[in-house]
């Protein structure tokens, strides 16, 4: 009896938890019953109901060129934004009509310079090379698609080829799912069949991607919603934690941090961990370059313990710090590396993951165990085959390095005019800039804060001026397209002076 009463107790318990987990998830919006399912579909064009000329009405719409404001109103409430609300989102968005290399015009003809490369992606800028153009168009013609787990392609063998070329080191193989995010979700899956150990590790201020394991990687607080769906990932502190710091100096952050890992890979258990990831650049939690000596740290202690180092290299990777990867500012070679955005300057969905001698010559003869259909799609290979031959022949990663110094000499001018400026910097062509509301030094605002007062000013202001920009928190980012001039980012940053005004006045101290 006693026994049945804990049962039901715990069934009890499991039913409110379970409730009280769905409230969160509904964010206080009441439960809706759906209106009941139609009897046959009229929408069918196969159905019956659907006669030839109502097919002929349905397609004289969608064949017309280009469709008036009210038919494009209606048509945009069959969207889905990602991330947030869809409603909100889509009433702050913009129209974009066309773009053209460092700039994108919205339909009502203003234009815009892009000083985000949209999402960090579009290196090459908004036209691709007419060489990306024919490949894609070629590749199209001649043979659109082939099942990667059957089929060779001369495509894929030779962008594996030249890939191999170009990587530091030995990281010698190569596969290629859709996205950043499958690109993490395949590595990890790597790392845990390769070492036989299930636990992985990432650092808090970071993002991953949006897929189930690489959401589980993320540790930020895009994490919260889909922890349940993945296991074994560890979050440890960042060398630059948002609210105290590890030390003065850049060797001083680095021996802390590296010390406390340590110490945390000691409880967790050495043999129990697969990989240790890292963003090398952190990129959305801040453009954080890490400290003098923390790659080599970290490098050491996975060969230490034969744990995996796995370097997210999605925004990072392909030149947007001055460099092919980011990893070779600290002269370290990952055991795998993930990309996508800059492999292809984004033109076609592409991700990859890039693999060590060692591992490489293992999956050889073990099974890998991951797969899709869109995986190693010719297409979208032969842009990015097309777009890396573009990179190299234009010397874009020379161009993001020499204009370094020009992002960091407007970055220190804007420091000493605005008060409201905490901090700027930059690697290559990847910078941010931190907004302050006193000059304590608190952030405007913390990552998980909707913008305040000051931050919506500011981008108001931003593009009236004709620059667009994402900011996150208290950091705005300037992460233009590689192929950036210098009075292109003279003109960026010209208007983030005139927009820095509105934080400046909204100062605490003032």
């Amino acid at each position: 009896m006693f026994a049945k009463r804990i049962v039901l107790h715990a069934r009890n318990h499991a039913r409110q938890m379970s409730r009280l987990v769905n409230d969160l998830y509904r964010a206080g919006i009441a439960y809706e019953k759906p209106s009941p399912q139609p009897t046959g579909c009229s929408k069918d064009p196969c159905s019956p109901a659907c006669s030839r000329e109502s097919l002929e009405t349905l397609m004289s719409e969608h064949d017309k060129e280009d469709w008036d404001e009210d038919q494009m109103t209606e048509a945009q409430q069959h969207t889905m934004f990602t991330w947030g609300a869809t409603n909100p989102m889509s009433a702050a968005a913009m129209f974009m009509e066309r773009s053209e290399g460092c700039y994108f015009w919205t339909k009502d003809g203003k234009r815009y310079l892009d000083f985000n490369s949209m999402a960090m992606c579009l290196s090459q800028g908004h036209t691709p090379d007419q060489e990306i153009v024919d490949a894609v168009t070629k590749q199209l013609t001649t043979m659109p698609y082939a099942y990667p787990g059957m089929f060779h392609s001369q495509i894929r063998a030779r962008l594996c080829k030249l890939l191999s070329q170009i990587c530091p080191g030995d990281i010698n193989y190569f596969s290629f799912p859709s996205s950043g995010s499958e690109a993490n979700e395949q590595a990890c899956r790597i790392a845990r069949l390769y070492t036989g150990r299930h636990k992985l590790l990432s650092r808090y201020r970071s993002y991953h991607g949006g897929t189930s394991t690489s959401m589980g990687l993320t540790g930020d607080q895009r994490r919260w919603p889909a922890e349940q769906g993945s296991t074994g990932h560890v979050h440890f502190f960042d060398p630059y934690p948002y609210s105290f710091n590890l030390g003065d100096t850049e060797e001083e952050v680095a021996a802390k941090s590296l010390d406390m890992l340590r110490e945390q890979i000691d409880y967790e258990g050495p043999h129990n961990i697969a990989a240790i990831f890292l963003e090398t650049v952190t990129g959305t939690n801040g453009i954080l370059k890490p400290p003098n000596g923390y790659l080599q740290g970290i490098r050491k202690i996975c060969d230490e313990h034969g744990i995996l180092m796995v370097c997210d290299e999605v925004m990072a990777g392909f030149g947007r710090t001055g460099k092919l990867f980011a990893f070779c500012h600290a002269d370290i070679v990952p055991d795998i590396v993930t990309f996508a955005k800059g492999v292809n300057g984004a033109f076609l969905p592409l991700g990859g993951v890039g693999l060590r001698e060692h591992i490489g010559t293992h999956f050889k003869n073990n099974p890998v165990n991951y797969g899709s259909t869109y995986n190693s799609h010719p297409v979208a290979m032969a842009s990015a085959y097309a777009a890396l031959k573009v990179m190299l022949r234009n010397d874009i990663i020379g161009n993001a390095a020499r204009m370094e110094s020009v992002m960091q000499e407007c970055m220190n001018d804007l420091l000493d005019k605005h008060p409201s400026l905490k901090h700027a910097r930059s690697i290559g062509l990847f910078g941010g800039l931190d907004i302050q509301k006193n000059l304590k030094g608190d952030f405007v605002a913390k990552v998980t804060d909707p913008p305040p007062p000051s931050m919506l000013a500011f981008r108001k202001t931003l593009l009236e001026n004709g620059v667009w920009t994402m900011a996150r928190g208290h950091t705005v980012f300037t992460n233009p397209p590689l192929i950036i001039n210098e009075n292109e980012i003279r003109e960026g940053f010209a208007a983030i002076d005139l927009a820095l005004y509105e934080t400046d006045k909204a100062m605490e101290d003032n």
